[in-house]
């Protein structure tokens, strides 16, 4: 090892590298075993850094915070996804004259990497770096359909959504019915369920392995994305998301 190393350090970014690519959670036994470290200097490291909002703990498990996924945009800002993706959002926004946004999961949510805004001047979509909620956002309906299926009870169980307006369905059997009905269309829509006012759609972005890593929607004021336009944003959604994927290698 070098002379100059921290060994602490070196076991805290370790930690970090584990969480970062275990989507479902890791327990502090787990850690303490896979990196052979004292249950201590474990305890010490993940208190430490959910104090910073590196991760986050759900129960007895552990996951990618906050903080974390804000450092990792700068990096993602440049791969491959978010390269392929700003031409294809800009594409749709003009076709559509709706704000496009790209999104990932994030933990127990979906995190926006990248906007093209529409020209409306009234801005109702959120900006690149925000954590918005699964139960009650497009991209977030998408991830908890496509990634979190099996795990919808846990999710109930441990973030219990919050009603934002109305319309928003926060009981375990309402998400059912949501995550069943968005599998069987294969998009999502955020009717009103985020902001009053406020209509978003949202298609799966697939990777090489067929599995949705991603997620392409649009937003806009009910009173430009009309019930009426819905057939016609829904396709160019759709196809905006099969061409983002087929960038990044699926041939489905």
């Amino acid at each position: 090892m070098n002379k100059y190393a921290v060994p602490n350090l070196r076991k805290a970014i370790l930690v970090l590298k584990m969480l970062a690519s275990a989507e479902q959670g890791i327990s502090a036994v787990q850690i303490e075993q896979h990196l052979g470290i004292p249950r201590t200097t474990a305890f010490r490291i993940l208190k430490t850094l959910t104090l910073d909002g590196m991760i986050d703990k759900k129960g007895s498990l552990f996951y990618a915070g906050a903080g974390l996924l804000e450092v990792g945009l700068m990096a993602l800002r440049k791969s491959q996804l978010r390269e392929s993706a700003v031409p294809i959002l800009q594409g749709l926004t003009g076709q559509t004259g709706l704000t496009s946004h790209l999104a990932v999961p994030g933990g127990w949510h979906s995190l926006i990497l990248e906007v093209c805004d529409s020209t409306e001047p009234i801005r109702v979509a959120s900006r690149p770096g925000t954590l918005a909620d699964l139960h009650c956002s497009a991209t977030g309906k998408l991830f908890l359909a496509f990634c979190y299926t099996d795990r919808l009870e846990a999710f109930c169980r441990e973030v219990r959504p919050q009603r934002r307006t109305e319309h928003t369905k926060i009981t375990f059997e309402d998400l059912q019915r949501m995550v069943s009905d968005v599998r069987q269309c294969g998009y999502a829509v955020d009717e009103q369920e985020y902001h009053p006012h406020v209509r978003c759609m949202a298609a799966p972005v697939r990777d090489i392995r067929g599995q949705v890593v991603a997620a392409v929607g649009v937003t806009a004021p009910t009173s430009v994305f009309t019930k009426e336009r819905m057939d016609e944003i829904v396709a160019a959604v759709a196809h905006a998301a099969a061409a983002l994927s087929s960038k990044i290698g699926h041939s489905g």
